[in-house]
């Protein structure tokens, strides 16, 4: 009985450490890829040279185009979202999870609480503005596609409060949907956002994560990286890893 007890305990030991260890895959909209060129993390004191652009680099790179249709990440791309993520850690963990910190992550209710918010206390990235302007000014359609998870009553007001949000912050003509992946990609996919991309005919897609990239490049279009905030809640990624464009001065 003793002995049948101790590799009980073992089975359940090992079980909880393979999932443990099993979390960045679950976590994860799309499997990893290897960086493939130098780059640098928002927080290095020094940045390397990388395919910089500014926006109006973007611009002049578009002239003599009919308007296309662009899509944007939102956190950390146009938010600096961050402060309710560290408020999710403290508040809506789930206890005695094995995935510790990050547990908040998998909890619903954080996600009610951010799409109840709908952003109020968000700060709205200077970089996304000028973006967002200069393709309102060619008359280019934009949409929204964020790896967060909805709200569990799937109303529009939910979704839409962070459509006014988004409206406010950067002087929209009127209020653009906002596509939810949940950080999960759609059959036939390898990375999120890659559906929704396609769905919507982008030709670029700005965003700050590597997911972000290659979604982008699974589906055949332009991606451009934009730098998350130096006090970020969420881990550095290797800006121009992947040799992509990186818009410069987009950390605010």
């Amino acid at each position: 009985m003793k002995n049948y007890q101790k590799t009980k305990k073992l089975f359940i030991l090992s079980c909880i450490i393979a999932f443990i260890f099993a979390l960045p895959a679950v976590f994860s909209a799309g499997p990893k890829v290897p960086y493939t060129h130098d780059g640098f993390y928002s927080t290095d004191k020094i940045q390397k040279a990388v395919h910089f652009v500014s926006v109006e680099d973007i611009e002049k790179s578009l002239e003599g185009m009919k308007p296309i249709n662009v899509s944007f990440d939102i956190d950390d791309t146009l938010l600096h979202s961050s402060g309710y993520f560290r408020y999710g850690q403290d508040y809506f963990q789930i206890p005695n999870d094995p995935r510790g910190k990050i547990s908040y992550l998998f909890n619903q209710k954080f996600w009610d609480y951010v799409a109840e918010m709908g952003d109020e206390h968000s700060i709205p990235k200077q970089s996304a503005k000028d973006l967002i302007d200069m393709h309102l000014k060619r008359g280019d359609k934009i949409f929204f596609i964020t790896g967060r998870t909805k709200h569990s009553a799937a109303k529009n007001y939910t979704s839409n409060k962070l459509s006014k949000t988004l409206k406010r912050f950067f002087d929209l003509p009127e209020e653009i949907f906002v596509e939810y992946t949940a950080a999960t990609p759609v059959k036939g996919f390898n990375y999120d956002k890659s559906y929704y991309i396609k769905k919507h005919k982008v030709s670029i897609h700005y965003g700050d994560s590597d997911d972000d990239i290659l979604a982008a490049r699974e589906v055949g279009i332009r991606a451009i990286r934009v730098q998350r905030a130096y006090n970020s809640t969420n881990s550095q990624k290797l800006n121009g890893g992947y040799g992509e464009e990186v818009l410069i001065n987009s950390a605010w």
